[in-house]
C-alpha cells in the first residue's frame, strides 16, 4: 500500500525487505511465491530459512542440501536477491557450505549480553557470513534486573543516551547487524539515532563482562538444541 500510494516517491529499490520461510515441507518456491503475492511484491531483497528444522524441532522431510538447492533456485528465478539462514548452528552452516552453489550471506541469531554467541560469531566471521542479531534488547525486556542493568544505565546517563540505544550500539560494535521491531514512531526514531555516536572500548568491555557474569540464557527457541 505504501509503494502504491506514491509510486514516484516511494520507490521499491529504496527499501530493503526480508522474508523468511518456516514451512519448508510445503516447497520453498511455492511458499515464497505465495508470500510475495500476499505482500504485493515481485521479489525479496533477502530470504531466510527460519531454522534448520521445523518449529517442533523435528527435521524437514527433505534434506538440508535439497532445501538449500531450492533456495538457490529462488535467486536464479529472480524471486529473491540474496539468501541466508536464521537460528543455524555452525554445523548446520558447515553442511551447506560443503555443497552450496550460492553461499548463505548471513545468519540471523539471538544475540545479546546474556547470550553472546562467541564461537558461532567467530565461525561466521571466518566464513565471511554476516551475523544479524535479534533480541538485543532482551536485557531490558525478558531478562530485566540482571547485572547488565547497572552498567548500561550508568553509561546511558554519562553520555546522555537511552539504555535501548546503549544495547543496540553494543550489538553493532561487536560486529553484528541489529534487527528489532516496533510500530511506534518515537521508538523508531530512538532506534535510528544509534549511528551518530560510539561506545568506548571500556564501555563495550564492561557490558560484555557484566553479561558474561551469569550463565548464558536463550529466550527464543529455548527448547531447541
Amino acid at each position: 500500500e505504501w509503494l502504491k500510494s506514491d509510486p514516484k516517491q516511494n520507490v521499491r529499490e529504496n527499501i530493503f525487505i526480508t522474508g523468511k520461510i518456516m514451512r519448508v515441507d510445503k516447497g520453498v518456491e511455492r511458499v515464497c511465491r505465495n508470500s510475495l503475492k500476499k505482500t504485493a511484491l515481485t521479489y525479496y531483497d533477502l530470504y531466510l530459512i527460519h531454522a534448520p528444522f521445523k518449529k517442533n524441532a523435528m527435521p524437514f522431510k527433505a534434506s538440508l542440501q535439497e532445501v538449500w538447492r531450492q533456495m538457490e533456485t529462488l535467486v536464479d528465478k529472480g524471486l529473491v536477491r540474496s539468501i541466508g539462514v536464521s537460528n543455524f548452528r555452525s554445523q548446520d552452516i558447515q553442511e551447506i557450505l560443503e555443497y552450496c552453489r550460492i553461499r548463505p550471506c548471513c545468519n540471523q541469531i539471538e544475540c545479546h549480553p546474556y547470550l553472546q554467541q562467541h564461537e558461532l560469531r567467530k565461525f561466521c566471521s571466518e566464513q565471511n557470513i554476516t551475523v544479524v542479531s535479534f533480541g538485543c534488547l532482551v536485557p531490558l525486556t525478558k531478562l530485566k534486573h540482571g547485572p547488565v542493568d547497572t552498567v548500561i544505565g550508568s553509561i546511558a546517563t554519562r553520555i546522555k543516551r537511552t539504555p535501548v540505544q546503549i544495547l543496540m550500539r553494543w550489538t553493532l560494535q561487536i560486529g553484528t547487524i541489529v534487527v528489532s521491531t516496533t510500530s511506534k514512531g518515537p521508538r523508531m526514531k530512538e532506534y535510528i539515532q544509534i549511528f551518530d555516536f560510539e561506545l568506548s572500548k571500556e564501555d563495550i568491555d564492561a557490558i560484555t563482562l557484566a553479561g558474561g557474569s551469569r550463565p548464558e540464557k536463550r529466550t527464543f527457541w529455548s527448547n531447541k538444541s
